[in-house]
Protein backbone atom coordinates (compact mmCIF):
# COMPACT_ATOMS: atom_id res chain seq x y z
CA UNK A 1 0.00 0.00 0.00
CA UNK A 2 1.22 3.63 -0.56
CA UNK A 3 0.56 6.06 1.88
CA UNK A 4 0.90 9.79 1.91
CA UNK A 5 2.31 11.58 5.36
CA UNK A 6 1.35 14.83 5.45
CA UNK A 7 3.37 17.91 6.93
CA UNK A 8 2.56 19.75 9.63
CA UNK A 9 2.99 24.13 10.44
CA UNK A 10 3.18 25.76 13.65
CA UNK A 11 1.23 29.36 12.81
CA UNK A 12 1.65 29.58 16.58
CA UNK A 13 3.95 28.34 19.38
CA UNK A 14 4.32 29.26 23.29
CA UNK A 15 5.49 27.88 26.11
CA UNK A 16 4.02 28.04 28.75
CA UNK A 17 5.97 26.55 31.52
CA UNK A 18 8.75 24.04 32.38
CA UNK A 19 8.09 20.75 34.25
CA UNK A 20 10.07 19.40 37.19
CA UNK A 21 11.00 16.48 34.72
CA UNK A 22 12.91 18.85 31.96
CA UNK A 23 9.71 18.75 29.59
CA UNK A 24 8.09 22.09 28.61
CA UNK A 25 4.90 22.45 28.86
CA UNK A 26 3.26 23.76 24.98
CA UNK A 27 0.46 25.59 23.58
CA UNK A 28 0.12 25.56 19.71
CA UNK A 29 -1.83 26.11 16.73
CA UNK A 30 -1.09 23.46 14.34
CA UNK A 31 -2.28 23.05 10.62
CA UNK A 32 -1.75 20.19 8.36
CA UNK A 33 -0.61 21.11 4.72
CA UNK A 34 -0.07 19.35 1.18
CA UNK A 35 3.63 18.77 1.69
CA UNK A 36 4.12 15.14 2.37
CA UNK A 37 6.16 12.17 2.33
CA UNK A 38 5.05 8.75 0.20
CA UNK A 39 5.56 5.84 2.16
CA UNK A 40 5.09 2.07 0.25
CA UNK A 41 4.52 -0.87 2.91
CA UNK A 42 3.73 -4.44 2.58
CA UNK A 43 3.73 -7.61 4.62
CA UNK A 44 7.36 -8.92 3.78
CA UNK A 45 9.22 -11.95 4.80
CA UNK A 46 11.99 -10.14 6.21
CA UNK A 47 11.95 -6.82 7.27
CA UNK A 48 13.41 -4.45 5.00
CA UNK A 49 13.83 -0.43 5.09
CA UNK A 50 14.75 1.61 2.61
CA UNK A 51 14.80 5.66 2.06
CA UNK A 52 14.90 7.87 -1.13
CA UNK A 53 16.71 10.28 -1.07
CA UNK A 54 19.25 8.50 0.83
CA UNK A 55 18.77 10.33 3.95
CA UNK A 56 21.23 9.78 6.53
CA UNK A 57 18.31 8.06 9.09
CA UNK A 58 19.36 5.59 11.36
CA UNK A 59 17.24 2.74 11.50
CA UNK A 60 17.55 2.66 14.80
CA UNK A 61 15.98 5.97 15.31
CA UNK A 62 13.44 6.26 12.43
CA UNK A 63 9.93 6.80 13.30
CA UNK A 64 8.06 4.45 10.93
CA UNK A 65 10.32 1.91 12.98
CA UNK A 66 9.78 2.84 16.32
CA UNK A 67 6.41 3.03 15.93
CA UNK A 68 6.00 -0.46 14.35
CA UNK A 69 7.95 -1.99 17.71
CA UNK A 70 5.40 0.00 19.78
CA UNK A 71 2.55 -1.43 18.18
CA UNK A 72 4.40 -4.80 18.10
CA UNK A 73 4.78 -4.51 21.84
CA UNK A 74 1.35 -3.49 22.31
CA UNK A 75 -0.52 -6.34 19.84
CA UNK A 76 1.84 -9.08 19.70
CA UNK A 77 1.69 -9.25 16.07
CA UNK A 78 4.95 -11.36 14.07
CA UNK A 79 4.68 -9.71 10.52
CA UNK A 80 7.60 -8.19 9.13
CA UNK A 81 6.99 -5.05 6.77
CA UNK A 82 9.05 -3.78 3.54
CA UNK A 83 8.82 -0.03 3.82
CA UNK A 84 10.35 2.60 0.99
CA UNK A 85 10.42 5.87 2.23
CA UNK A 86 10.14 8.32 -0.11
CA UNK A 87 11.48 11.55 1.75
CA UNK A 88 9.91 15.38 0.77
CA UNK A 89 9.46 17.02 4.09
CA UNK A 90 12.78 18.20 4.73
CA UNK A 91 14.78 17.42 8.25
CA UNK A 92 15.25 19.40 10.98
CA UNK A 93 13.27 21.78 9.62
CA UNK A 94 10.07 21.98 12.13
CA UNK A 95 7.53 20.22 9.51
CA UNK A 96 7.08 16.99 11.12
CA UNK A 97 7.95 14.77 9.11
CA UNK A 98 9.31 11.96 10.84
CA UNK A 99 6.58 12.57 12.84
CA UNK A 100 3.84 12.39 10.05
CA UNK A 101 5.53 8.98 8.77
CA UNK A 102 5.00 7.51 12.32
CA UNK A 103 1.52 8.71 12.05
CA UNK A 104 0.97 7.59 8.65
CA UNK A 105 2.47 3.86 9.54
CA UNK A 106 0.35 3.67 12.97
CA UNK A 107 -3.09 4.36 10.73
CA UNK A 108 -1.63 1.90 8.06
CA UNK A 109 -0.94 -0.25 10.86
CA UNK A 110 -5.09 0.02 12.64
CA UNK A 111 -6.56 -0.62 9.49
CA UNK A 112 -4.58 -3.82 8.34
CA UNK A 113 -4.83 -5.39 11.81
CA UNK A 114 -8.45 -3.90 11.93
CA UNK A 115 -7.85 -3.33 15.50
CA UNK A 116 -10.50 -0.34 15.22
CA UNK A 117 -8.65 2.14 17.59
CA UNK A 118 -10.49 5.10 19.26
CA UNK A 119 -8.38 8.25 19.14
CA UNK A 120 -7.65 8.39 22.51
CA UNK A 121 -6.24 4.86 21.97
CA UNK A 122 -3.95 6.31 18.77
CA UNK A 123 -2.85 9.12 20.58
CA UNK A 124 -1.70 7.01 23.59
CA UNK A 125 0.82 4.90 21.07
CA UNK A 126 1.49 8.23 19.21
CA UNK A 127 3.06 9.80 22.17
CA UNK A 128 5.53 7.08 22.87
CA UNK A 129 7.03 7.97 19.39
CA UNK A 130 7.12 11.46 19.41
CA UNK A 131 5.25 15.02 20.76
CA UNK A 132 3.93 15.48 17.40
CA UNK A 133 2.70 12.18 16.28
CA UNK A 134 -0.83 12.58 17.93
CA UNK A 135 -1.83 15.80 15.75
CA UNK A 136 0.20 14.15 12.74
CA UNK A 137 -2.87 11.39 12.82
CA UNK A 138 -5.55 13.15 12.15
CA UNK A 139 -5.03 15.98 9.36
CA UNK A 140 -7.08 18.52 11.14
CA UNK A 141 -6.54 22.16 12.36
CA UNK A 142 -6.30 22.05 16.26
CA UNK A 143 -4.49 23.63 19.23
CA UNK A 144 -2.40 20.88 20.72
CA UNK A 145 -1.16 21.87 24.06
CA UNK A 146 0.50 19.80 27.32
CA UNK A 147 3.62 17.84 25.78
CA UNK A 148 1.38 17.21 22.44
CA UNK A 149 -1.41 14.65 23.84
CA UNK A 150 -3.81 17.19 24.38
CA UNK A 151 -5.77 17.79 20.52
CA UNK A 152 -8.74 20.41 20.31
CA UNK A 153 -9.86 20.31 16.59
CA UNK A 154 -11.63 23.26 15.12
CA UNK A 155 -12.52 24.28 11.90
CA UNK A 156 -10.50 26.50 9.20
CA UNK A 157 -12.22 28.38 6.93
CA UNK A 158 -9.13 31.16 5.62
CA UNK A 159 -8.01 30.91 2.48
CA UNK A 160 -4.36 32.08 1.88
CA UNK A 161 -0.63 30.72 0.11
CA UNK A 162 2.55 29.59 2.40
CA UNK A 163 5.98 29.85 0.87
CA UNK A 164 8.20 27.40 2.74
CA UNK A 165 11.91 28.37 3.02
CA UNK A 166 14.84 26.62 4.76
CA UNK A 167 18.12 27.63 5.84
CA UNK A 168 20.81 25.79 4.90
CA UNK A 169 21.40 24.31 8.45
CA UNK A 170 18.64 22.75 10.46
CA UNK A 171 17.81 23.06 14.00
CA UNK A 172 18.19 20.62 16.88
CA UNK A 173 15.09 20.69 18.92
CA UNK A 174 16.59 19.93 22.11
CA UNK A 175 19.36 23.05 21.81
CA UNK A 176 16.62 25.23 20.89
CA UNK A 177 14.14 24.47 24.09
CA UNK A 178 18.12 24.53 25.75
CA UNK A 179 18.27 27.87 25.17
CA UNK A 180 14.97 28.88 25.46
CA UNK A 181 14.78 31.84 28.16
CA UNK A 182 11.20 31.73 29.73
CA UNK A 183 11.92 35.05 31.71
CA UNK A 184 10.66 38.42 29.39
CA UNK A 185 9.39 36.05 26.66
CA UNK A 186 6.37 37.74 24.25
CA UNK A 187 3.51 35.08 23.98
CA UNK A 188 2.03 34.82 21.06
CA UNK A 189 -2.19 34.71 21.63
CA UNK A 190 -2.74 31.39 20.44
CA UNK A 191 -6.82 31.93 21.02
CA UNK A 192 -6.64 35.27 18.47
CA UNK A 193 -4.67 32.88 16.40
CA UNK A 194 -7.69 30.28 16.22
CA UNK A 195 -10.83 32.71 16.09
CA UNK A 196 -8.78 34.13 13.13
CA UNK A 197 -8.04 30.83 11.13
CA UNK A 198 -12.01 30.46 12.62
CA UNK A 199 -13.41 34.09 11.01
CA UNK A 200 -12.18 34.05 7.67
CA UNK A 201 -9.96 37.28 9.31
CA UNK A 202 -6.77 37.57 7.62
CA UNK A 203 -5.65 40.65 8.75
CA UNK A 204 -6.01 39.39 12.89
CA UNK A 205 -4.20 36.07 11.65
CA UNK A 206 -1.07 37.99 9.97
CA UNK A 207 -0.73 40.64 13.37
CA UNK A 208 -1.09 37.66 15.30
CA UNK A 209 1.23 34.41 14.21
CA UNK A 210 4.36 33.75 16.30
CA UNK A 211 6.70 31.65 17.41
CA UNK A 212 8.91 31.50 20.75
CA UNK A 213 11.10 29.51 19.54
CA UNK A 214 12.37 31.69 17.03
CA UNK A 215 14.40 33.80 19.31
CA UNK A 216 16.91 30.68 20.10
CA UNK A 217 16.63 29.32 16.64
CA UNK A 218 18.20 32.67 15.51
CA UNK A 219 20.82 32.42 17.57
CA UNK A 220 22.10 28.90 16.32
CA UNK A 221 21.04 29.67 12.71
CA UNK A 222 21.27 33.11 12.24
CA UNK A 223 19.95 32.74 7.96
CA UNK A 224 16.45 32.24 9.71
CA UNK A 225 16.24 36.09 10.17
CA UNK A 226 17.59 37.06 6.95
CA UNK A 227 14.85 34.39 5.28
CA UNK A 228 12.44 36.93 7.29
CA UNK A 229 13.19 39.65 6.58
CA UNK A 230 13.69 38.80 2.37
CA UNK A 231 10.37 37.42 2.58
CA UNK A 232 8.92 40.24 3.90
CA UNK A 233 10.92 42.73 1.37
CA UNK A 234 9.24 40.62 -1.54
CA UNK A 235 6.44 41.50 -0.70
CA UNK A 236 4.45 38.50 1.42
CA UNK A 237 2.08 39.68 4.25
CA UNK A 238 4.26 37.53 7.42
CA UNK A 239 7.07 35.54 8.02
CA UNK A 240 7.41 33.18 10.73
CA UNK A 241 9.34 29.96 11.93
CA UNK A 242 7.60 26.94 12.29
CA UNK A 243 8.01 24.56 15.18
CA UNK A 244 11.85 24.83 16.34
CA UNK A 245 13.08 25.54 12.30
CA UNK A 246 15.00 25.92 10.77
CA UNK A 247 11.91 26.38 7.98
CA UNK A 248 10.54 29.83 7.77
CA UNK A 249 6.67 30.44 6.65
CA UNK A 250 5.85 33.34 4.33
CA UNK A 251 1.82 34.14 3.89
CA UNK A 252 0.22 35.57 1.37
CA UNK A 253 -3.33 35.50 -0.17
CA UNK A 254 -2.07 36.57 -3.49
CA UNK A 255 -0.39 33.50 -5.33
CA UNK A 256 0.91 35.25 -8.01
CA UNK A 257 3.17 37.46 -4.67
CA UNK A 258 4.46 33.83 -3.42
CA UNK A 259 5.41 32.87 -7.37
CA UNK A 260 7.42 35.96 -7.71
CA UNK A 261 9.18 35.51 -4.69
CA UNK A 262 10.03 31.62 -5.42
CA UNK A 263 11.56 33.13 -8.90
CA UNK A 264 13.49 35.33 -6.23
CA UNK A 265 15.00 32.73 -4.48
CA UNK A 266 15.03 29.55 -6.39
CA UNK A 267 18.51 27.73 -6.33
CA UNK A 268 19.52 30.20 -3.09
CA UNK A 269 18.56 28.05 -0.25
CA UNK A 270 17.78 24.73 0.90
CA UNK A 271 14.01 23.98 0.79
CA UNK A 272 11.57 26.37 -1.35
CA UNK A 273 7.81 24.76 -2.11
CA UNK A 274 4.61 26.90 -2.10
CA UNK A 275 1.67 24.95 -0.46
CA UNK A 276 -1.68 24.91 1.47
CA UNK A 277 -3.11 24.31 4.16
CA UNK A 278 -4.92 20.74 3.67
Amino acid sequence: MRIKAYAKINVGLDVIGKRSDDYHDLMMVMLPIGLYDLIDIKVSDNSNFIVRPNYKIRPEKNTILKMIEICREEFHFTEQFFIHLTKHIPSQAGLGGGSSDAAAVLNFLDEYFRWDLSDNQKIELAIKAGSDVPFCLFKLPAIVSKTGDEIVFFNQDLPFHILLVQAHKGVSTPKAFGLLKLEGMVHPNIESIKEALETNNYPKFIESVGNVLEVPAIQMVPEIKVIKDRLLDLGLDQAVMTGSGSVVMGFSQNEECIDQAILALKGQYRFLVKTKVL
